[in-house]
């Protein structure tokens, strides 16, 4: 748990996407914003909210596509 809150430190000042400017002082941003850990690789991304439902939205589509594929075999 310490080597995550450790990374914390790291986090970037823009979405990893678009580099849309993260205000790490503006309490809403730091509500609606996502943050993923990803230890191993000691990287700390962050995501706005339209990007993160592009992504979300991107996958569900591609489930969706993958099973068809299933049904249709």
């Amino acid at each position: 748990m310490s080597q995550k809150v450790a990374l914390f430190g790291d986090l970037g000042d823009e979405c990893l996407i678009c580099q849309e400017p993260f205000d790490k002082t503006n309490k809403e941003m730091v509500k609606s914003w996502y943050v993923v850990v990803r230890e191993q690789e000691e990287k700390v991304n962050l995501y706005c909210p339209d990007c993160w439902e592009k992504a979300i939205d991107i996958i569900k589509d591609f489930k969706e596509r993958l099973d068809k594929k299933k049904e249709q075999a």
